[in-house]
């Protein structure tokens, strides 16, 4: 087996290191869903990642980003990653297993859940929802039960954290949006 990895790192060097040219117009990760929202996504609690060493199954984990921003990682322990992104994160692990556990380890970071978006105001089921890549607000709000008969569907908005500051911007049916969006509609005064 450590020939094929070796013969295949050789071949392919791109597609085993992290934060390879390819990894970074895929925002830094692979996974069964596609791209992240933007290379600059940072994690956050309920994040839910796959951390994968080649040629190292027992170091391979899925874990989620807990409330604390952490993660547990075999060898490592709790590693604090909130706020970094996912090849920032691939970075990490990959400085803390050549630091005496492992050489040249190579690591690859899979989002498997983004955390949630919500939803609130006139739609008949506000609440948080489970974001998947490509969502948009019309596809959210339909998930949310659709818009109830006193919604002011013209003047729907997101709050979005960016940085620290959140910020509110005025949302259209196509607009595509990110976990922990929270989409407000309105009542209608007419």
């Amino acid at each position: 087996m450590s020939i094929l990895l070796l013969l295949f790192s050789l071949l392919f060097p791109d597609n085993l290191t992290a934060g390879s040219k390819s990894d970074e117009t895929r925002g830094g990760t692979s996974h069964s869903q596609g791209t992240t929202p933007n290379s600059s996504y940072r994690l956050g609690a309920n994040d839910v990642i796959k951390v994968q060493v080649y040629g190292e199954d027992a170091l391979t984990t899925e874990t989620r980003v807990g409330g604390d921003g952490k993660i547990s990682v075999p060898l490592l322990g709790v590693l604090e990653v909130k706020g970094l992104t996912v090849k920032e994160t691939a970075e990490l692990i990959t400085k803390r297993l050549a630091d005496g556990f492992l050489k040249n380890p190579r690591v690859v970071i899979y989002i498997t859940k983004y955390r949630n978006f919500f939803v609130s105001g006139e739609v008949k089921n506000p609440g948080g929802y489970s974001y998947e890549e490509g969502l948009t607000v019309l596809k959210a709000v339909t998930l949310a039960g659709g818009f109830t008969n006193r919604a002011s569907e013209g003047r729907i908005k997101i709050k979005r954290l960016k940085g620290k500051t959140e910020v509110t911007i005025p949302a259209k049916l196509d607009d595509l949006i990110l976990p922990d969006d929270v989409i407000v509609v309105p009542e209608s005064f007419f």
